[in-house]
């Protein structure tokens, strides 16, 4: 059976969004305690960039694993999901600005590389699951009976 959302044209139905962020929200945590727990494991298995320091690496840490818990929010508040998913798309963009510049000073150019596309393509999905999530704020509420 389709969800109402679907059948009005929505691309992902209210609940496969809210299956995408939690995703999302465990990808974040992990990755943001590995970060801040285990800097120098980071460091040499993802983070390989410049000179190491485990104090940045820890507060990145530290970010990242917050935006995984207003991932882990948004998935259960429906009205949260579009500034967060904002947020963390211009937090991807600026990233992989960021990285842009040190493609170099990656463990390889090839690394570098792709790693500053893997974040321009997060952010560009990030934002498109904002606009999903506030065109579905838009749908009215389907009725008992799956009818709008």
């Amino acid at each position: 059976m389709v969800e109402p959302s679907a059948a009005r044209g929505s691309v992902i139905s209210a609940s496969a969004l809210a299956t995408i962020l939690l995703a999302a929200a465990a990808y974040h945590l992990i990755t943001g305690a590995l970060a801040l727990f285990w800097p120098d494991t980071f460091f040499d298995e993802i983070g390989r960039y410049g000179v190491e320091n485990s104090h940045y690496v820890g507060d990145a840490g530290a970010f990242t694993f917050a935006y995984g818990l207003a991932l882990l929010l948004a998935a259960a508040r429906p009205a949260w999901r579009a500034p967060i998913l904002y947020v963390g798309a211009l937090w991807y963009a600026v990233h992989a600005f960021n990285h842009l510049f040190d493609i170099d000073e990656a463990r390889s150019d090839a690394r570098g590389i792709f790693d500053t596309g893997a974040l321009a393509i997060g952010a560009v999905l990030l934002a498109w699951f904002g606009r999903i999530s506030e065109r579905l704020a838009r749908e009215p509420a389907a009725a008992p009976g799956g009818r709008p």
